[in-house]
């Protein structure tokens, strides 16, 4: 069975572009698998805790404890679940959310996303990813991609993930051209899923 985990980390519970998105490619990717399940996590509404030098001993030592290790092995049984995963970032102060980065401090961890046997190993290999983008402003070079895509395609491929579909949303702070920008990105989400 299918299985897409969405992870979300806009501050805006409203009015967000990258909640709107992230919603639209869900709806989508239900209809292409209806019988597929979806897990959702918010590094937002519920806050992931930053790694502190607690939770990182205990990620070294199993003898150790760390309310925050559990926390880590849920997140981690997420990803193993999953088929794909689904990540709505926006732009905050030209990188991503402080959330998402406690997040992804909390799942890369030696020996249960990654190894260091002849070289790093990711441990997640297999899995899609979908990045959702938002940003205020244009920041991708012609051809190239933006600054949210580098750093989360540099953590997705430590992870073992190579299989990435992009679907950046810029300009976001012209209100007038927003509604022809988003019908764009949900053109090409319905053309990648469809």
């Amino acid at each position: 069975m299918n299985t897409l985990l969405r992870i979300d980390s806009s501050l805006r519970i409203k009015d967000s572009y990258s909640r709107r998105m992230g919603d639209y490619f869900v709806k989508q990717w239900i209809l292409k698998h209806p019988d597929g399940s979806v897990i959702e996590r918010d590094t937002a509404k519920k806050m992931t805790p930053h790694l502190t030098q607690q939770t990182f001993d205990a990620f070294l030592n199993e003898n150790l404890y760390s309310e925050d290790l559990l926390l880590s092995d849920k997140l981690i049984d997420e990803l193993y679940k999953s088929s794909e995963i689904l990540i709505t970032c926006p732009m905050y102060n030209y990188g991503i959310p402080s959330s998402l980065k406690a997040y992804f401090d909390l799942v890369i961890r030696t020996k249960k996303t990654f190894t260091y046997d002849n070289g790093i190993k990711g441990l997640l290999s297999g899995k899609k990813a979908h990045l959702i983008s938002v940003m205020g402003g244009i920041h991708s070079l012609p051809g190239g991609m933006n600054p949210l895509e580098t750093h989360l395609t540099s953590i997705l491929n430590h992870l073992g993930i190579t299989d990435i579909s992009y679907f950046p949303l810029e300009s976001t702070a012209s209100p007038e051209r927003i509604s022809e920008k988003t019908e764009l990105v949900e053109t090409a989400i319905f053309k990648y899923l469809n």
